[in-house]
């Protein structure tokens, strides 16, 4: 273990040991499975270094009424949240890790934030100020979700943040509430 952490880093040997690891079955050690999760680990730094550059200057309060688009991208991350947290309460450690990795890889890295792109440096204050909340909103919410299987890099991403990104929350991440979007 100590190898692969000098050469990959200690969340992307766990995150390589966790998914795709049901509970009782034998694991089949693969170091470009964690070489993978390496990446991801750098991808995440990326996606916060594009947030906090998006966001520079922005109150992030939110909006009286979002967009529909934003609305949606809400609603998914909701769902995500309400799947990790069911699949940790059940046990299934390695689904909600990879749940996780997949909704930030896929959904935000690769959907989200290319086509917030166009709309952060158009013309439309409402929109961007929209968006801007969104996006501050999905990486909060994303580190949240992935520290219990990435503790090391979401936590300094976390140290990182402006204070208003994280809206009264601890300054440290291990001790920061659930996420938890949906309204009461």
């Amino acid at each position: 273990p100590l190898e692969m952490i000098e050469k990959h880093g200690a969340d992307a040997l766990r995150m390589g040991l966790l998914v795709g690891t049901a509970i009782g079955n034998d694991i089949v050690f693969d170091e470009n499975k964690v070489r993978g999760y390496k990446h991801f680990a750098n991808k995440l730094w990326n996606i916060a270094r594009f947030v906090l550059t998006s966001i520079a200057g922005s109150t992030l309060e939110k909006p009286a009424s979002l967009p529909v688009r934003d609305e949606e991208i809400l609603s998914a991350l909701d769902a995500i949240v309400t799947e990790v947290t069911k699949d940790i309460e059940e046990y299934r450690l390695y689904m909600a890790a990879e749940k996780a990795y997949h909704y930030v890889w896929h959904e935000l890295a690769d959907k989200i934030l290319e086509e917030s792109k166009a709309m952060l440096a158009g013309d439309d204050e409402n929109a961007k100020a929209a968006r801007q909340y969104t996006l501050a909103t999905a990486l909060t919410t994303s580190l949240k979700l992935l520290h219990p299987f990435m503790p090391f890099v979401t936590e300094a991403i976390w140290q990182r943040l402006p204070k208003e990104m994280k809206a009264g929350e601890n300054d440290m991440l291990m001790v920061a509430k659930w996420p938890t979007l949906k309204k009461k």
